[in-house]
């Protein structure tokens, strides 16, 4: 019973069939909510796997996800470590966990009791989610009312940034208003583990931007000081300098339609506008009286990735590419700029979890959004159709600037000249680079989960494993892989010594990094052939990587192989894949009735997780009917 992010139908499925048993049981009965929440947290933010726990995802759920996630009565307290206790007890009965290990479980979430009455009462550790409904709340807004949430949360999006802040707990000093601070309610979710370029990759990669380029040499222009124009603009003589020096690709006094533009203003220049509010917004450069100076953060520039990561956040979260752009907008073409920006942070969030995207897609997807967002269904159908075009090359624009930072990848875009002589782009693909990925770990991991793959390469194998059990499965697998790859040639052969000594949890681990190697660990593998306790494992993984005969996987009547190999599968996969995939072949000519009739006399701790798999999910009524008999007669045998 192990579910994916991508498997939410079957998830819900057997978390609502688990929770409804739990609630027919003597510990269950009124206490059904508590394990559906339980499971939620274990599919959505912890490994996915059902039936398999530790001492660490109890201690996660009550001191860490109820916490932060659930708006928890006093008076429910009690009632939440009962029905957690009850859940994991019942586990143990199913035979879904090993009994003694449920009751362990169980008896640490009372132990946890009083810690997590304390946790779960304290504002300090609530997330902004559960933030932000206790003030809707408190303000009297009614959640079965659609109309009524909207309401709150449209007032709420019209607060101040400081006011936001102070709600949802999220403050950084200097920060500039964030689209993720407001998203936070609904968060991101865990994002996956990533591995990132050793830190002077990084500063080398900052170095070699444009934006930051600019903004040394905008700095070093400044000096001393430059005069300003009365309303706070650089002189129109520095612009020209400006233009040439930053190499923005500004023009003066541009011709359209044979008509002549005059440049009144640097503000005009685009390009020279953008890295001077740039320079401005993130502290570079400030203003005295009359003139543009250094700032307080003028020193950044001996520090690119520092600089960057300053001018990157300006530009998402302070200026805005598309209301930048729209600065001059005098007509209500651009009506979408803070919108279409305040979604930007999203997209960056998305191409850092998925990778690269279509652009066009990107594009639907934002205009689909502003449709909601804004009524237009007054506006004639030719006039949508332009503003849409508008959208998709405000967007497009946008990613032109994170492409100057050095944030994103574009590639695949197609150009044509339309008939005005306009060069118009479509289709490409976006995708965030290493530095990017690394700007975008750094502001979520304020957030959300955003690990960085890497801190466990200099371990050795034993030691990686014990580390790796007690994180995320995700981020574990992620770890262990890098470790492999910093290893090399002798990495396969450490982790199988390693595996000899290892608990359940990094056994499984470092089994399915071997997997994951493929037929290299071949020689590796194969030394834990001859040892009862592990060569069913070896069989698995030759299986899994097509090395195995079929007489391999046949256990030739042998009840107690048949049992190791079963639990093997189980401990690896899952109790669904050993009953789907693997029952009936294991019990070879003999037959899995005939199998399960001697099981039960095989005196392991997995007999009795083999049974009750094949008694729970086998699709044939007799082989289950026969497996929880045989399961009956394995737990009264004494």
């Amino acid at each position: 019973m192990r579910f994916g992010p991508d498997d939410e139908e079957a998830f819900y499925e057997a978390r609502d069939e688990l929770a409804d048993r739990f609630e027919s049981s003597v510990e269950g009965d009124g206490l059904g909510w508590v394990a559906t929440q339980v499971l939620d947290f274990k599919w959505g933010y912890l490994d996915g796997d059902l039936t398999r726990w530790h001492n660490k995802d109890v201690e996660e759920i009550l001191l860490g996800l109820y916490p932060a996630k659930v708006m928890v009565d006093p008076g429910d307290v009690d009632l939440i470590v009962a029905g957690f206790s009850g859940f994991l007890l019942f586990l143990g009965d199913e035979g879904l966990v090993e009994r003694d290990h449920s009751a362990h479980l169980a008896a640490t979430v009372r132990h946890l009791a009083d810690e997590f009455r304390v946790a779960a009462l304290d504002e300090r550790n609530w997330a902004t989610g559960k933030r932000l409904w206790s003030r809707a709340e408190a303000e009297g807004a009614d959640f079965s009312d659609a109309d009524a949430v909207q309401r709150f949360m449209d007032d709420f999006n019209r607060r101040s940034f400081a006011d936001r802040g102070a709600i949802l707990g999220f403050e950084e000093p200097g920060a500039p208003p964030s689209r993720l601070a407001d998203l936070a309610a609904t968060v991101i979710g865990p994002l996956p583990p990533i591995t990132l370029p050793p830190n002077e990759e990084l500063e080398a990669a900052a170095r070699a931007t444009v934006g930051f380029e600019r903004l040394r040499r905008l700095v070093e222009f400044v000096g001393e000081g430059r005069p300003l124009t009365q309303k706070g603009n650089l002189k129109l003589a520095d612009g020209k300098l400006l233009v040439e020096l930053l190499e923005t690709g500004d023009r003066f006094d541009p011709v359209y339609g044979g008509e002549v533009f005059r440049t009144r203003s640097t503000a005009d220049l685009a390009g020279v506008d953008l890295a001077f509010r740039i320079a401005l917004e993130s502290g570079t450069l400030s203003i005295e009286a009359t003139k543009v100076v250094r700032g307080p953060n003028a020193g950044l520039i001996d520090e690119p990735l520092s600089a960057l990561y300053g001018a990157w956040l300006t530009l998402v979260h302070a200026i805005g590419p598309t209301r930048h752009r729209a600065r001059g907008d005098r007509y209500g073409f651009d009506w979408y700029a803070e919108e279409l920006d305040r979604e930007l942070s999203p997209i960056l969030i998305e191409l850092y979890r998925d990778g690269a995207l279509p652009i066009d897609g990107i594009a639907d997807d934002l205009w689909t959004h502003l449709l909601m967002v804004f009524d237009l269904d007054h506006v004639a159908e030719d006039k949508l159709s332009l503003h849409r075009e508008f959208v998709g090359d405000s967007l497009r624009s946008a990613f032109d600037r994170f492409v100057d930072m050095g944030m994103v990848h574009v590639e695949g875009v197609t150009e044509t000249t339309n008939r005005f002589g306009r060069v118009e782009r479509s289709g490409g693909t976006v995708d965030l680079t290493p530095l990017g990925k690394w700007a975008v770990q750094r502001l979520a991991s304020r957030f959300t989960s955003a690990p960085v793959v890497g801190a466990l390469r200099e371990l050795t194998a034993a030691e990686l494993l014990v580390a790796a059990s007690d994180i995320p499965e995700a981020e574990a697998n992620a770890e262990i892989d890098a470790w492999v790859d910093h290893h090399g040639l002798t990495a396969c052969a450490d982790l199988v010594e390693a595996i000899r000594g290892a608990d359940e949890t990094g056994r499984g681990l470092g089994f399915r990094a071997l997997l994951r190697v493929g037929p290299a660990a071949a020689d590796a593998v194969m030394r834990l052939a001859d040892e009862p306790e592990l060569a069913p494992f070896a069989t698995v993984w030759r299986v899994d990587t097509l090395t195995a005969s079929g007489e391999e996987v046949d256990c030739g009547g042998d009840p107690e192989r048949f049992v190791r190999l079963l639990g093997a599968v189980i401990e690896l996969w899952s109790p669904e894949a050993a009953v789907a995939g693997w029952a009936g072949p294991c019990a070879g000519n003999a037959g899995l009735a005939a199998m399960i009739e001697r099981a039960w006399r095989v005196k392991l701790p997995v007999t009795e997780q083999v049974l009750a798999a094949i008694g729970g999910s086998h699709d044939d009524k007799t082989i289950s009917k026969a497996a929880r008999k045989a399961l009956f007669k394995h737990r009264t045998a004494g």
